[in-house]
């Protein structure tokens, strides 16, 4: 995978967690599809002191995952009832915005790099993973899933440089932003699903 017909010398991908208890992480690639750069992170204010300050954003897209908003709820049932659960006229009551699937978090930073002249879009990993032919066949970021998706990434897209010990799940999911980011500005086919504060989500088509 190569980009050829892009002005941009680098394609970096930012998987986002929806709060700090859970890391984020940055992949960069450049024109040939080699990692420049990953890194991890917990903290917002990290992730907005690497873009202030990272010497790649120059002549660069970047693409960020959209994490789902948990925060509001406790217990499993809950967690995933609230991606489900159907809403109609009735439904009055929404105590603490719980009825919220999507979290916000970093969109002020996204700001500061659109405000900067460089392209960001979003998407969903869960979305890419299956466009990409790299869907869990183990239930998604356990070990083995993590184990298996790295695998497929190092000999099916051809990244041989990520080591031998098993990568976090986050810089996994960044190396697919990543991938993303590349194929968006080389007119690979997708289509805009929403917007998020202006920003919009793309999806990859997904090829047989």
């Amino acid at each position: 995978m190569q980009s050829l017909s892009s002005k941009e010398n680098f394609f970096i991908g930012l998987a986002l967690s929806n709060s700090s208890n859970y890391d984020s992480s940055i992949c960069v690639l450049d024109r040939n599809s080699s990692i420049v750069l990953m890194d991890k992170f917990y903290f917002a204010s990290d992730i907005d002191y690497f873009f202030e300050n990272t010497p790649y954003l120059k002549n660069s897209i970047v693409c960020v995952s959209v994490p789902y908003d948990n925060k509001l709820l406790e217990g499993k049932w809950r967690i995933h009832s609230k991606n489900y659960k159907m809403l109609g006229d009735y439904f009055k009551v929404n105590k603490d915005n719980w009825t919220n699937r999507i979290s916000k978090r970093c969109v002020d930073t996204l700001k500061k790099i659109q405000d900067k002249n460089i392209k960001v879009i979003r998407c969903d990993i869960n979305q890419l993973r299956l466009s990409y032919g790299l869907c869990p066949h183990y239930l998604a970021r356990t070990s083995l899933d993590c184990k298996n998706l790295q695998l497929s990434l190092k000999i099916k897209y051809g990244f041989s440089q990520m080591p031998d010990n098993m990568l976090p799940a986050s810089n996994l999911e960044a190396i697919l932003c990543a991938m993303f980011a590349m194929d968006f500005v080389n007119n690979v086919k997708t289509r805009k699903i929403f917007e998020i504060n202006s920003i919009p989500v793309y999806a990859r088509e997904v090829f047989s």
